[in-house]
């Protein structure tokens, strides 16, 4: 009886599904669970980092916000207008190859351009070039001048600080741009049809004003937007103007660049039309002078072949002169490509810095690193009390000082 009490009084044998250890159902907690008190008691421990590294964090970006120039962005829109060209005919119903028959090959007066290509018109060299080329006054110029100019003017002592300071990295980068691209692209022709090279100065004006403009399209409405960012409301306007009216001119250019090559072949034909029918007309006149009454049949044959030729140079001369009027009309009509919708004018508000964003972003950044830095720190401290811890971060240090590897390369040597 004694010994049956004895084993009712014990608790259940184990591996019946109890909990050990008189616990609740839940048993001890293991190593790696984190709870909420071990991260409360890790921010607690480590508020002196984390708090350092946000107040520095943010007073970068207070710094850089601060320092940074104010920019400022101008927009102008204009319509792209698609044009069908084709060869088009005559007055009267002539085609263009009616005069063919004379040797005269006229053809079509397709320029190839597109309406989806005039932001890369934009941003061409030939654009770009033409600009940099203008004059403006820049809000820290004394006098108005190129932009090349100045691009390329001598920089003072507070920029020279920063440009080896704070953009160092983009320093590194322009200069590493420069050494790798070498000597500048051709930029288009001259008058005389000469490859157009921008100098030394162009050059570095063309890669600094390539970050100014942009152009996006609105398939919907079939609106270009022209963008323009300069360090000033009246320099940004007046930038937008300029690449407006550059890039208005280019448009026409191309697009009447095959007009103007057939106008200027149509002229030359017909500056040499009219000069055989004068001659062929006085060739005619002399003979009839000599010749009133020609009554032999050699004389009656030449007077039929100089009376045919006056009529074949007066055909040519008619046609001619109809193609001429034709082209000067078709030239003429082609002028207006580009419609400005809305001119560029000088912005009220800044576009860039945005201080309160980088301030944040800096904030956020700085918060982030203090929290990480602490966690990482409190890791290494554990590792560091368990059992063979502490002489694996000595391996490790050890494997990454500069001691560990100059042994290395000198055992190489």
């Amino acid at each position: 009886m004694s010994d049956a009490s004895d084993q009712s009084d014990e608790g259940p044998p184990p591996g019946d599904g109890a909990p050990a250890g008189g616990s609740s159902g839940y048993g001890p907690p293991r190593e790696d669970e984190v709870s909420l008190l071990d991260i409360l008691l890790v921010l607690a421990r480590n508020k002196t980092l984390i708090v350092r590294t946000v107040l520095v964090f943010t007073l970068l970006g207070v710094t850089y916000a601060l320092l940074a120039p104010e920019e400022f962005t101008s927009e102008a829109r204009v319509v792209r207008e698609a044009q069908t060209e084709g060869g088009g005919s005559l007055p009267g119903g002539i085609s263009s190859g009616a005069l063919s028959g004379f040797g005269i090959n006229l053809g079509g007066s397709a320029s190839g351009l597109t309406p989806a290509a005039f932001p890369d018109v934009l941003t061409s060299r030939e654009v770009r070039l033409a600009v940099v080329r203008d004059t403006f006054r820049f809000p820290d110029a004394e006098q108005p001048m190129t932009y090349v100019e100045y691009v390329n003017r001598p920089a003072g002592p507070l920029s020279t600080v920063l440009d080896y300071t704070l953009w160092l990295p983009w320093t590194l980068k322009g200069a590493l741009g420069s050494a790798i691209s070498g000597s500048p692209a051709p930029a288009g022709t001259t008058d005389a049809g000469e490859p157009m090279i921008p100098s030394e100065e162009e050059d570095a004006a063309l890669k600094s004003i390539s970050n100014k403009i942009s152009a996006s399209v609105n398939e919907e409405t079939g609106l270009m937007t022209i963008s323009v960012t300069a360090g000033g409301h009246q320099l940004a306007s007046s930038l937008a103007e300029s690449f407006l009216d550059h890039f208005t001119t280019r448009v026409r250019e191309i697009r009447t660049e095959k007009v103007r090559e057939r106008l200027q072949f149509v002229e030359g034909r017909f500056e040499e039309a009219e000069q055989e029918l004068e001659v062929a007309e006085d060739e005619l006149a002399q003979f009839l002078e000599r010749n009133q009454n020609p009554t032999t049949a050699s004389l009656q044959f030449r007077r039929d072949r100089l009376q045919r030729q006056v009529s074949f140079k007066e055909q040519l001369y008619s046609e001619l002169q109809s193609q001429l009027t034709q082209t000067r009309l078709d030239l003429q009509r082609r002028q207006p490509v580009v419609t400005v919708v809305e001119q560029p004018v000088p912005p009220m508000s800044r576009s860039s810095p945005q201080r309160t964003r980088i301030v944040l972003i800096c904030f956020i950044l700085g918060a982030s690193l203090g929290l990480g830095g602490a966690f990482v720190k409190t890791f290494l401290e554990n590792v560091k009390e368990r059992s063979g811890g502490q002489k694996k971060l000595v391996e490790i240090e050890e494997a990454f000082t500069s001691r560990s590897w100059l042994s290395a390369i000198r055992k190489k040597v």
